[in-house]
């Protein structure tokens, strides 16, 4: 294989594989990579109802670390969807809003529907049954648009950032055999492509460490969040660390968090022993304190390639903690 680099990375995936929506899009990026890792790699297939395509490197029931980001791509919204990891209450907000984005649409619509049977002098039972299959339907249908409407075209920090940091440690960790390295199908969907990964791989489930790098290019604050399984490790207060000093030498701040005190919705919620990174951004009041925004918006086209180069520095040392 040709040496790469985290740039190159980079300049393939925006340029040439951006969108990883489609079967026939992922089946190129699934190709691309194929031609690249030759035997190392293999494609994990599942799922009855939802098709899931995990795209591996490495074995992961012998590996001691498993690094893992979701490359599947999410539909365009026309709002980003704002993430508060640790701010409840304004992550709880925030959902309330995105239900009712859902919900009024349908209200106002089912009782318009509603009006016209009474004007129309439609009999109660029908009416009722005809507004009931509207309001169902239009639910399917703002739904659908939310998850498998068209794709958006800017995916830089979600989650092309995840995928460039773990193909950059696949190749920087080549010689590693007790290292594995997964591309999860689905997240957008439902964490579909990590849940039946974790089915099949139950030693990764409940006891190898798995990070897992989700929109880590856009913000300066880089989250660390751990699971109790691998906060308990004796080296976790050593990890730490280490992750100051690279920080610090990249002019970059590490928030870390435990799993009971924060929230990030995202594929290492199928696990038991994990540390979860993204990329956060800091406000100056602390009514809302650390978010992230842009994602599944056009506006997700920031990728700070300093954030991947401290990223991959950090989590290419992890070994020698044994967490």
């Amino acid at each position: 294989m040709a040496e790469r680099t985290l740039h190159t990375w980079r300049e393939d995936l925006l340029q040439n594989y951006q969108i990883r929506k489609t079967d026939a899009q992922k089946t190129a990026f699934i190709d691309h990579l194929a031609e690249i890792y030759g035997d190392r790699m293999h494609v994990e297939e599942s799922g009855k109802f939802v098709k899931n395509r995990n795209i591996v490197i490495g074995d992961p029931d012998t590996a001691s670390v498993v690094y893992g980001a979701h490359y599947d791509t999410c539909a365009r919204l026309p709002f980003p969807n704002f993430i508060t990891p640790k701010n409840f209450v304004i992550f709880l907000l925030y959902q309330i809003f995105v239900a009712l984005v859902m919900i009024v649409p349908v209200i106002l619509f089912s009782t318009g529907i509603g009006i016209l049977m009474g004007f129309l002098k439609v009999p109660e039972f029908p009416a009722f049954l005809i507004t009931e299959i509207v309001v169902v339907g239009l639910f399917i249908l703002i739904f659908a648009l939310m998850t498998q409407g068209p794709a958006n075209p800017c995916t830089a920090n979600d989650n092309t950032s995840g995928v460039v940091t773990v193909l950059a440690l696949a190749d920087r960790l080549a010689d590693r055999e007790d290292v594995c390295f997964v591309l999860f199908d689905n997240e957008e969907a439902g964490l579909f492509g990590s849940m039946e990964f974790a089915k099949k791989h139950k030693t990764v489930r409940d006891r190898t460490l798995l990070v897992n790098f989700d929109c880590v290019s856009d913000g300066d604050w880089l989250l660390i969040l751990a699971s109790k399984p691998a906060r308990r490790t004796a080296a976790y207060g050593d990890f730490c660390e280490s992750v100051r000093k690279f920080c610090a030498s990249a002019e970059k701040f590490p928030l870390f968090a435990a799993s009971g005190n924060a929230v990030y919705p995202s594929d290492q919620m199928n696990f038991k022993k994990y540390i979860a990174v993204a990329a956060l951004k800091k406000t100056r009041t602390p009514l809302v304190g650390y978010y992230m925004d842009r994602i599944h918006t056009p506006k997700d086209t920031v990728f700070d390639e300093r954030n991947l180069d401290v990223l991959t520095d950090i989590f290419a040392d992890i070994g020698r903690f044994a967490l």
